[in-house]
């Protein structure tokens, strides 16, 4: 996902025809305080055009407990903007996420909860259980480092924001959520990036987001499979087809002399689709 400051809509076009998943509209910290009526303005009349679009499209609204977050609520309800993604920010109370849906549910398809405060931290899986009771369109929690790390006085680098990555993960694939880590702020450093987005990955991480274009085509390179695992999960899932053809399969079976069973398989499976750009 690649974030495009609100203030800047003669952008929007640009980041969206700049090879990224998802596009996402920062109507908050990306916005000064004097130009969040026109940021808002702007980027809901963009997200009503009717035009195809080369991405998913998304805006990040203000905080929900915020003046400008309920003036985005009721904008975005009086709208005719299509998103594929709303991204709810500093969200700490299941309930905020419950009033999304009955405001403007009818405005976007998939709800992605930013969680940037310790007591956030500490009530993702509360959040993330919401999709449940309330909040149906939840899709994803999406940590929020520079925030975070502030509060917690720690690092803004990946060890410092470890424990919280893995909290946030569990908490989000404990309700079949996607988990999307925060951004890298250094763009000159893209090595870095790559190695990041790796490690997020190997946690369960299912997205990375960016704030610049140039940052597109190596996290695009990170989340693809080797071609040694995409020759083994094809080997893997070929003998399990024809086993299947032949009436062989049980709940495990061998497959160059190691076992194979059902969480073997679906991690196949996985990098498949990852290897088709799934």
């Amino acid at each position: 996902m690649l974030f495009v400051s609100g203030e800047r809509p003669e952008r929007y076009a640009k980041a969206m025809a700049a090879g990224a998943d998802l596009v996402c509209i920062d109507l908050e910290d990306a916005v000064h305080p004097d130009a969040k009526a026109a940021a808002r303005a702007a980027a809901l009349a963009f997200a009503s055009g009717g035009e195809p679009r080369a991405a998913q499209l998304a805006i990040r609204c203000n905080a929900l407990r915020t003046r400008e977050g309920l003036a985005d609520m009721a904008a975005l309800a009086a709208s005719d903007a299509r998103l594929d993604w709303l991204l709810l920010p500093k969200v700490e109370h299941a309930d905020d996420l419950g009033l999304v849906h009955a405001w403007v549910a009818p405005r976007f398809d998939a709800l992605s909860v930013l969680i940037e405060t310790p007591l956030g931290i500490e009530r993702a899986a509360v959040l993330a259980a919401a999709v449940r009771d309330g909040a149906p369109k939840l899709g994803a929690l999406m940590l929020g480092g520079a925030d975070l790390s502030v509060e917690l006085g720690c690092a803004f680098a990946w060890d410092g924001l470890l424990p919280a990555r893995g909290r946030l993960v569990n908490a989000a694939r404990s309700a079949g959520l996607e988990a999307w880590d925060v951004p890298h702020l250094d763009l000159a450093d893209l090595p870095a990036l790559a190695d990041e987005t790796r490690a997020a990955l190997r946690l369960g991480y299912t997205c990375k987001t960016a704030i610049h274009p140039s940052q597109i085509a190596t996290i695009h390179a990170a989340f693809a499979p080797a071609p040694a695992d995409v020759e083994w999960a094809t080997g893997l899932l070929a003998a399990h087809a024809e086993m299947q053809a032949g009436g062989g399969v049980r709940g495990a079976f061998l497959f160059r002399g190691k076992m194979v069973d059902p969480p073997v398989l679906a991690k196949a499976q996985r990098i498949a689709r990852l290897a088709a750009g799934g």
